[in-house]
């Protein structure tokens, strides 16, 4: 049994109010064994990855953070469907998932199979026929980065036979045992949260305090349940030829397909993007999200790359700023009663006046294509970004072996030809390899 990091019980918490699941995607080319045969391998495989085997400890009445108990992995957490369909009619049922969120405290994972799968994207123009895998996990057991880790380790663990054993102690007891331990710690947490409230009073503002936000737009609203889901694969070498990142590349190519979506009167956008943490943490959530200006006001393209890598280099280095680091230390100790309150408190039905960039973008590398699922290739991997009351389009940057997929979420209700915004897009990585 294990406390949660602060910023692990913020996420747990904030996702009753906005759902924030993840959906890790991979496509693989066809399996040796068939899908039914190839879950119930999944299951033993997840048996032997410790961050499978959790699950959520509430504490009664917010005395404390929620814990990290064990729980074995149960055969329904794999869903199986064999239903023949196509690349976009899968997107549109993954999509779907969105409606049926996970709750942590039964279970905080789930995997849905599906094959076969016509018309997968393999780059160059290429399709072929696999299998999509989908891993829903919450937000809470892991940012992107560690989401990513906890797949591979997934499709990678031994398979055999042997359960886990040893899955925790009574819940009466855990309620009693955490209820006083919470009570317990509120006295000095309380105190150390008015002390470093003090510290950071002291300290003043940061010395970067960021950029201004950026006004709304038709994509900053409410998305309501519905969402479509659409995917772009490239080549990794060839997204890079310009000599960008991956990131880079991706966030100019937004940044000639949003206005010429959004219209003319696009002068200033910018996208708020998630920047990792290098720092190590107790927190599975390790990273903060940053306000990156696209520079509309540059035409040539190289030389909005180079402004744009020099804004995401300075997020990274403001974060070591004394003031933020001092205002993280209060959230670390903050009591659970108010930070949960906090959280509940927060109107999510006042619209802001400006917001932190007008789409969010995710950026993970999720290593080397040097593995497969019983017997099929690992072809791509891609992912989708949640939505928001204010926040009506994503995109998700993930790359695996020499491919990259770049993901685009929203909902009909804010972008119902999306498939004009996806060629855009499209259109806008040409531009970026010249």
């Amino acid at each position: 049994m294990q406390r949660m990091a602060a910023a692990d019980a913020a996420s747990y918490w904030m996702s009753e109010r906005i759902p924030n699941d993840q959906f890790l995607l991979y496509c693989f080319a066809a399996l040796s064994v068939s899908l039914d045969e190839c879950a119930r391998r999944l299951v033993a495989r997840a048996r032997r990855v410790d961050d499978l085997c959790l699950r959520v400890h509430d504490v009664p009445a917010t005395a404390d953070r929620p814990y990290w108990v064990s729980a074995e992995p149960a055969p329904d957490q794999v869903c199986v469907d064999t239903t023949p369909r196509t690349w976009l009619s899968c997107l549109d049922t993954v999509g779907d998932l969105v409606a049926d969120p996970l709750v942590p405290s039964r279970a905080a994972w789930r995997l849905h199979l599906f094959g076969p799968v016509t018309d997968l994207p393999a780059g160059c123009g290429e399709s072929v026929t696999g299998v999509v895998v989908v891993l829903q996990i919450s937000h809470a057991l892991g940012d992107g980065r560690r989401a990513s880790k906890i797949a591979r380790d997934l499709f990678t663990a031994p398979y055999d036979n042997r359960s886990g054993g040893g899955f925790g102690m009574p819940g009466p007891v855990r309620d009693v045992g955490t209820l006083a331990l919470g009570v317990l710690r509120f006295p000095g947490e309380f105190v150390s949260t008015v002390r470093r409230g003090v510290q950071v009073a002291r300290i003043g503002k940061p010395a970067n305090p960021g950029k201004p936000g950026y006004p709304l737009t038709t994509l900053n609203r409410s998305p309501g349940s519905r969402r479509l889901l659409r995917v772009i694969v490239l080549d990794r070498e060839r997204l890079t030829a310009a000599g960008s990142p991956v990131t880079v590349a991706v966030l100019v190519a937004i940044s000639q397909a949003l206005p010429r979506y959004l219209g003319d009167d696009c002068r200033r956008l910018g996208v708020e993007l998630t920047v990792g943490r290098s720092n190590k943490s107790e927190a599975r959530n390790n990273f903060r999200n940053v306000g990156i200006d696209l520079h509309l006001e540059v035409d040539d393209p190289h030389e909005r790359a180079r402004l744009v890598r020099a804004e995401i280099d300075a997020a990274r280095a403001a974060d070591a700023d004394p003031a933020r680091v001092a205002q993280r230390r209060v959230s670390e100790v903050t009591p659970a009663v108010l930070t949960r309150w906090g959280i509940r408190a927060f109107d999510l039905d006042t619209r802001p006046e400006t917001v932190t960039g007008v789409t969010v973008v995710s950026s993970v590398d999720r290593g080397a294509a040097d593995f497969d699922l019983d017997g099929g290739e690992i072809l791509f991997t891609t992912g989708f970004p949640a939505l928001s009351p204010v926040q009506g389009l994503t995109h998700g940057v993930h790359g695996i072996g020499d491919r990259v997929a770049v993901s685009v979420t929203t909902s009909p209700d804010v972008m119902p030809d999306v498939d004009r915004y996806v060629e855009l897009l499209r259109a806008g990585f040409d531009t970026t390899r010249r």
